[in-house]
């Protein structure tokens, strides 16, 4: 029952994430079509517009799911997002259009959503488990996505793909419903006391930090990737989706292995990605580009493994609605100022300035988690 339960929130998850990854890297040629007169720099606004709403919403989303359950929270993500692409591929102009991105970000969120509904259904351990399983999902997603997008974009579909795609997390929605609902545990107050029987982890500001920190490192160096493999020399578009997909492949290949890992790696993940951003950064020819990918895949990896060790370490029924809003929302603020740093540092101090940052980041990040490796905590019920 426990693995059908998994395997549910786990495909539902994915395709809420295949719709909501994939179709980002062609708004420029939707944008084109729906509003040809539009500025550049809108296509940047539009691509974190959903990223920067679930940022402000999760907090509010999590507190709800804690009050109300997060398996119907979850089904809120997933209609939610549903909602957004309806809408968003029967726009016939750029303002409903906006209006669709915002509700999709606003009312969407599954991977928080799905992380606290699954921290409702298991242990601790098998919680760990199932939150690098939820990152599984969401990096096949971010790989396929893509990909089988540009098949059809091919064929020449533009604004309407939006409409092929909302299904899939109307799907999920199904996939969802029949799970057992978790009870909700009200803050009801004790006697004679002005404390709730709902209380968040002591260290969850540094946790919080970390994620921050971490997710800034990996998405800073996303967006420009492509000029920098070609001030490398790197002509071969092919060869230059596959080195900036390769620590996506890394996590996807490896993650079995690593979760065997008795040790909370997150110290060393850390490290890894600090070494392979600074080495990225320094290299001037193509050469060892493809090693440091990897390498940078690895920090990647084990960096994931060890935060969700300390989440579910720290995760308890009847707080993990907020636990996970408030860390999913750390991440796409992160997410999002990475975004406009990228842009910043790339057009000040050069097209590979965003990896000596992301290097910076992720050694900030790594001494702010020993504490958090050092002294795990998990409140009692």
């Amino acid at each position: 029952m426990q693995r059908r339960l998994i395997a549910s929130v786990l495909l539902g998850h994915y395709l809420s994430a295949f719709t909501a990854l994939g179709i980002p890297l062609y708004l420029p040629r939707i944008l084109a079509d729906l509003a040809p007169d539009a500025p550049l720099w809108s296509i940047g606004v539009l691509f974190v517009l959903p990223t920067l709403c679930t940022a402000l919403a999760a907090p509010l989303w999590g507190r709800l799911a804690d009050r109300h359950g997060c398996r119907l929270s979850l089904l809120r993500a997933h209609l939610g997002l549903c909602a957004g692409f309806l809408l968003a591929g029967f726009s016939p102009n750029l303002a409903l259009f906006v209006l669709a991105l915002v509700i999709q970000g606003t009312f969407g969120g599954a991977m928080a959503a799905s992380n606290a509904y699954l921290a409702t259904q298991l242990d601790k351990d098998g919680l760990a488990r199932a939150l690098n399983w939820t990152q599984y999902s969401a990096r096949l997603a971010m790989i396929s996505g893509p990909i089988l997008l540009g098949l059809l974009t091919a064929q020449g579909l533009g604004l309407e793909l939006y409409r092929w795609l909302a299904p899939l997390p109307l799907l999920a929605f199904a996939l969802v419903l029949p799970l057992p609902a978790d009870r909700p545990r009200r803050p009801a107050r004790a006697a004679g006391s002005a404390t709730t029987n709902i209380r968040l982890p002591g260290d969850l500001q540094r946790l919080l930090a970390v994620q921050f920190l971490f997710s800034f490192a990996m998405v800073v160096t996303f967006p420009y990737f492509v000029p920098y493999g070609e001030g490398l020399g790197i002509a071969n578009d092919a060869l230059l989706g596959l080195l900036y997909s390769l620590p996506h492949g890394v996590y996807l290949l490896a993650l079995p292995w690593a979760q065997r890992r008795a040790a909370n790696p997150l110290g060393v993940g850390l490290a890894l990605l600090a070494l392979g951003n600074a080495l990225q950064f320094a290299i001037v020819q193509p050469e060892p580009l493809l090693a440091l990918r990897l390498l940078s895949g690895a920090g990647m990896l084990l960096a994931f493994v060890g935060l969700h060790r300390c989440l579910s370490q720290r995760s308890r029924q009847g707080g993990a609605g907020r636990l996970f809003g408030w860390y999913d929302a750390s991440g796409k603020w992160a997410g999002t100022v990475a975004g406009v740093s990228a842009g910043l540092l790339s057009q000040g101090y050069g097209i590979a300035s965003p990896f000596l940052v992301a290097c910076v980041a992720a050694c900030a990040a790594l001494l702010l988690a020993r504490p958090l490796v050092a002294c795990p905590r998990e409140l009692p019920a």
